[in-house]
Formats: C-alpha cells, structure tokens, sequence
C-alpha cells in the first residue's frame, strides 16, 4: 500500500513543516508553574534525543500527539519488521534469505528515523480522520481479534517480544487499541479503492491493479493531509 512516491511526498511535506516551526515557547501569560510543578518536570527523564515521553511532537486538527505516541508507532513498525523477518527465516534459504536478512536489518536503522516515525505516524493518523469523516466502521470484533493474532504472532518470535518488553507496558497496552483501530480502518480505505480499480479494470493483472490502487491512494492521502491543520511541535533533535 505504501509506495515509494507516497513516502517521497509525504517526507517533502514533513520537510516544508518543520522549516517553518520552532519549539513553542512558554507564555508568561498563561500563568507559571509552582516549585513543585517545576521540580517533577526537571525529573522528568530526557532521552538521548532530548524528549520526554509527554513532549508535544505533533499536532493534527487538535489532536495532540506526544512523543511517547511517536515511540509506539516506531515500536510498532518496528516489531512489524522483525515479524516480517521470521515469515521470510521460514520459507526462504541461501543467498535469497540473506538478502532479506540484510533488508530488515537495514530497515530497523532507518525506523530510527525520528522523521521517518513521524510521517507514518501523521499518515496513519490523517487517514483516520478520513475514515471518521466517511462513516467507515470496524465490525464485531475485529480490533480484539487483530490485537490478539498480533500479541500470538509476538510471543512466538523471540526479537519482536523483547522490542515490546523494552517499551513501558502501561503506554504499550494503552494504545494498542486505538493503533488497531486506526489501522484497520485505514486498510478500509485501501480495500475499497481496490475494489474500483478491480471494477474499472476486470481484466488487469495484479500488478497493474495493485498499482492503481496505490496511486489513487497517494492522490487521496495528499487531499487529505492538505486539508488538516498540521502543526509540528517538536524537530529532530539529533
């Protein structure tokens, strides 16, 4: 579903907010904070990054995004990687797995990509948001059965298990459910631009179709991203 044109694009836009934001500065006029107040935020671990989990990263039509939401989303790419890895340690062998090793590899340095995280995670949001706007809606059980293959599918693969039991287990379970939710829907809209493009082609083959869909996808996500209002809280700094 997703393209390297979609990426390309996505990453310009990303690249457009961030040359025009800075950090927010405090506002004396919003008050200031008790002794007590600014002894805990000074606890407040930073990671080598400089963030701490409540820092604002993003925000997308009021919806407030933090860094620790940005954690997830990377932890959750990246444990989708290490899953990928263990489909392909099964079927394949020789010099064909090693390649494939040596791609995931590769794929978990560049999902250390605060920006990288950041456009999927603005992505999958706006979709979203898409969907709400569009009546879609998830049936019966399908976040709980997505939820539960998933942790099966952790459990049996020893590096995606060790990912999530690295991530705070209180921040992990409180947003799988909305993750899921996000992404299930977000397929939706994948599927059922499938379905026109299979209607509009009945003959093409899955390549052609698969490529359709994905460009009428890209269309449909940049009309969507330019329609929100997007403010980056918080750059990269590495």
């Amino acid at each position: 579903m997703k393209i390297k044109i979609l990426f390309i694009l996505t990453m310009l836009l990303i690249a457009l907010l961030l040359s025009g934001c800075q950090q927010d500065e405090k506002d004396p006029a919003k008050g200031s904070t008790t002794s007590a107040e600014n002894e805990a935020i000074d606890q407040t671990p930073a990671d080598e990054n400089g963030f701490t989990a409540d820092d604002k990263v993003v925000t997308i039509d009021g919806k407030v995004l933090s860094y620790e939401d940005l954690q997830f989303y990377q932890l959750m790419n990246k444990v989708e990687i290490e899953l990928n890895r263990q489909q392909d340690e099964q079927k394949l062998q020789g010099d064909e797995l090693e390649d494939k090793l040596a791609y995931w590899d590769e794929q978990l340095k560049y999902h250390d990509n605060f920006n990288v995280n950041l456009s999927k995670m603005i992505e999958q949001h706006a979709m979203y948001l898409l969907t709400k706007e569009k009546g879609l809606k998830v049936e019966g059980n399908a976040i709980t059965d997505a939820i539960k293959e998933f942790s099966a599918k952790i459990e049996q693969y020893e590096p995606a298990a060790k990912l999530v039991a690295d991530f705070p287990e209180d921040a992990y379970q409180n947003r799988l459910n909305s993750f899921f939710t996000e992404k299930l829907l977000t397929q939706k809209i994948y599927e059922t631009l499938k379905s026109d493009v299979v209607k509009e082609k009945p003959n093409a083959s899955e390549k052609e179709i698969a490529y359709d869909t994905s460009k009428k996808y890209e269309e449909l996500y940049q009309s969507q991203i330019s329609s929100l209002d997007i403010k980056i809280n918080a750059a990269d700094k590495e």
